[in-house]
């Protein structure tokens, strides 16, 4: 019984930053390169266009757009400073795929263009060193080969194959675990099982 639960189990991949921050770190953060450098500019802002109309409405109007652009600015770019490092911020939905999801090229049904874009996307901000982006490229070049057989196209068939490429040279030099040998083997022997229906040999 605990045998043929095991084999239904799938394994989860993380595309993206994996590490976490906490939320008190996050905001003073926050608080020490968005509040206050934006806060800084309303005053001087404030102040320097009141020097010019004479109106403290409008000063005070403008000063806040000002104040709402800047914060919104370089929040995004604390954001991406994080991500980039992979640290996923508060809020930022932790995007998930499942192998079972992805490892049926057989099934004849797509996987949506957007969803392996968003994927890709995130894989931007993944650990290169890590394992996690192994089974990443993995993932992806396995969702390429199942669009590729359902829509039969070769293009798409030789992005999966770039993805294999790109898992092999990833894969050099570091110590991985099973799951994920066993995610890459799966590509390269699906990758092979249809290299003749797409011309190659």
């Amino acid at each position: 019984m605990v045998s043929k639960k095991k084999k239904h189990e799938t394994k989860k991949v993380i595309f993206g930053p994996t590490k976490e921050i906490s939320t008190l770190k996050y905001v003073l953060l926050i608080l020490l390169f968005d509040a206050l450098p934006s806060a800084i500019v309303f005053i001087l802002a404030n102040d320097i266009i009141y020097n010019f109309l004479h109106s403290s409405i409008l000063s005070t109007i403008l000063s806040a757009l000002i104040f709402s652009t800047l914060g919104a600015t370089l929040s995004t770019y604390l954001n991406r400073y994080l991500m980039r490092r992979g640290i996923r911020p508060p809020g930022i939905r932790k995007k998930e795929a499942s192998t079972k999801y992805t490892i049926s090229p057989e099934s004849g049904q797509p996987i949506d263009e957007k969803v392996i874009k968003r994927y890709e996307k995130a894989l931007e901000f993944s650990d290169k060193e890590s394992e996690n982006y192994v089974a990443e490229l993995a993932m992806l070049g396995m969702m390429y080969l199942q669009n590729a057989v359902a829509y039969n196209n070769k293009d798409l068939y030789l992005r999966a194959k770039e993805y294999l490429a790109r898992v092999e040279e990833a894969m050099e030099g570091k110590s991985i675990s099973f799951e994920t040998k066993m995610l890459v083997d799966n590509l390269r022997s699906k990758i092979e099982t249809y290299k003749y229906r797409f011309g190659e040999r």
